[in-house]
């Protein structure tokens, strides 16, 4: 299990994130100024939303995870997932086909401040075109409505490179839905709070 230490977040999967955000951050597209509206209502309100799923929340010490990704493995719940960089979920309910959810976080002198999480279908193939991230995406946002019911919901911002990105902010948890190429999809969740401190 030592392999949930080695970083999950490449250069390419940094990217993404950036990108996502840069998307979200930089541009005036439907949407946009809700969501604008939410982050600086959330950011003033002082509301906290830390649960991100499975028992892994915001704050949690890297040695909390690494306790908790343990017992989850120990359950057959948590094995290790891409590259041996990531905690593999295996989801055989809640989307629409079994899929891979793998993921890890970043941490921040030694919590949780971000996740990223990355979902494909297990029976995707090139010819499988209901299994394409366009469809997935959509199938990872209804999990995620079902995921996540009370607080704001999630808002489509339109971008013309990557398509229907969706964001939703409830006080400092932002979650971004995206698709990053034909079989993955991306999740990113941020800790606004601390994204706040660290400018």
């Amino acid at each position: 299990m030592t392999s949930f230490a080695q970083l999950f977040m490449s250069n390419t999967w940094k990217s993404a994130i950036v990108f996502c955000l840069m998307t979200v951050m930089g541009c005036e597209t439907p949407g946009y100024e809700k969501y604008r509206a939410l982050v600086d209502q959330g950011l003033a309100g002082g509301q906290r939303a830390d649960s991100i799923f499975f028992g892994i929340h915001f704050g949690m010490s890297s040695k909390q995870f690494y306790m908790h990704c343990w017992e989850m493995n120990k359950k057959g719940l948590f094995t290790d997932g891409a590259g041996n960089t990531a905690v593999l979920y295996k989801m055989t309910k809640g989307l629409k086909y079994p899929a891979s959810m793998n993921f890890y976080p970043e941490f921040h002198r030694d919590v949780i401040t971000r996740m990223g999480v990355s979902f494909r279908y297990d029976g995707w193939a090139p010819w499988n075109k209901h299994m394409l991230a366009d469809s997935l995406k959509q199938d990872v946002l209804q999990l995620y409505q079902s995921w996540y019911p009370e607080g704001n919901p999630f808002i489509a911002i339109e971008d013309k490179g990557r398509g229907t990105i969706y964001v939703k902010v409830d006080g400092n948890r932002r979650i971004i839905i995206g698709s990053y190429d034909e079989a993955h999809v991306k999740v990113d969740y941020t800790d606004l709070f601390n994204e706040k401190l660290k400018e």
